[in-house]
């Protein structure tokens, strides 16, 4: 049997749901929908989402009447995060498997966390909404099928450009024509989404965003970052997703004058240290964390950690500090660093040593430029790491 994987927080589910769905059975590419609601997604704070008990009756009361549609509680029951896993737990390898993604998702699918897995136990169906743009969304689908040789299949719907998280935030009286009436009316019964829900923008608008406000200069190095950190992320086993969203996001305050970032500090009640005083670019990072989190409403306190350290750096940094710091350095367009090559190929191979190793040539620098005016938080790194790197020697 072909059986089309419908995935989401379905909080709450509405009609263009249901529209995809029955666009995958009508046009004859799956024989039954399961759909799939997910655990609480690492992006997201738990009191975001509704209850999931909630959820899957709003899902039993919007597909009651189409006898192809199941729902399916496999990630709920198995706390599954990541379609990589569910796949391969869920695969009978008696029925064929099709997963279905958004025009969003197709964009920024090479960048989920192990998208090689996923295609091992499944194909792609991408839906083309009727205002998606034709040439990027088939130009996203020739790139995932080139680098997986895989087929993805396509489906047209016409449907209004709804989410759950826009219902949310126009109010559930105000979404009434976009859910099922007698999804309506759980919620009235419920009183639930009575307060105004804030969801994080997807990578697809932070990137239009971002590059709207950067200089094409940067927004280059910025996804020259977030390659680079995507592929030390799958070395370190860290979710790439994740490292890829952090890097995104890790140079969101760099088109702003030292004037600015201080004014901005301040109003904001940042705390504006000696060194970040008598050099104020450093600033970006701060408040980097502080627009990704308050502007684009990332709750992932990694991704935050992340942004806050890529500059200066800190003592014992958790994983993904130690990505972002380092693909920040040794991106593809960064030429004046000294040792790139060598660094580069260590970034594979050793995150620790790496880490110490740009440190120690930032630090040089930085007495040769600045003297003593380094921010501390970059010599406490480079203590903590050259501490640890001679631990390991000794042993």
């Amino acid at each position: 049997m072909r059986i089309g994987i419908l995935g989401g927080t379905f909080d709450p589910i509405h009609k263009t749901h249901i529209r995809i769905a029955k666009g995958a059975l009508d046009n004859d590419l799956v024989d039954k929908i399961l759909i799939m609601p997910s655990p609480c997604p690492p992006h997201k704070k738990s009191s975001n989402v509704t209850d999931s008990w909630h959820r899957i009756n709003m899902i039993k009361l919007a597909i009651e009447d189409y006898k192809d549609m199941e729902l399916s509680t496999f990630e709920l029951d198995n706390n599954f995060t990541y379609t990589a896993d569910t796949l391969t737990q869920l695969n009978n390898h008696q029925d064929d498997y099709y997963f279905i993604v958004g025009g969003d998702s197709i964009a920024s699918f090479s960048s989920w966390y192990h998208p090689e897995i996923i295609l091992n136990n499944c194909e792609l169906i991408a839906v083309k909404r009727a205002d998606s743009s034709a040439e990027d969304f088939i130009k996203n689908i020739n790139k995932i099928e080139s680098e997986f040789t895989t087929k993805v299949h396509i489906l047209n719907i016409d449907s209004d450009n709804i989410s759950s998280s826009s219902i949310k935030k126009i109010g559930i009286n105000h979404a009434k024509a976009y859910l099922d009436e007698k999804v309506y009316q759980y919620i009235v019964d419920n009183n639930l989404y009575k307060d105004t829900i804030i969801s994080p923008m997807n990578l697809t608008e932070i990137k239009a965003d971002i590059q709207k406000n950067l200089t094409p200069s940067r927004y280059i190095h910025t996804l020259g970052v977030a390659e680079t950190a995507k592929n030390m992320a799958q070395v370190y086993n860290y979710n790439p997703n994740t490292a890829y969203l952090a890097a995104i996001l890790h140079d969101v305050a760099k088109n702003y004058s030292d004037e600015e970032l201080l004014k901005m500090a301040k109003a904001n009640n940042i705390e504006i240290s000696d060194s970040e005083l008598n050099a104020p670019y450093l600033l970006h990072a701060k408040l980097g964390a502080f627009i990704a989190e308050n502007k684009y409403h990332i709750t992932d306190s990694e991704v935050l950690s992340a942004i806050r350290w890529h500059t200066t750096g800190k003592a014992d940094m958790t994983t993904l500090d130690k990505i972002i710091f380092c693909a920040d350095y040794i991106e593809p367009g960064r030429t004046k660093q000294e040792r790139l090559d060598y660094l580069r190929e260590l970034s594979l191979l050793d995150l620790d040593l790496l880490t110490f190793e740009i440190l120690k040539q930032t630090v040089d620098y930085l007495k040769k430029t600045k003297g003593d005016n380094i921010d501390p938080n970059t010599i406490n790194a480079y203590e903590y790491y050259r501490k640890v790197i001679d631990n390991r020697n000794d042993k």
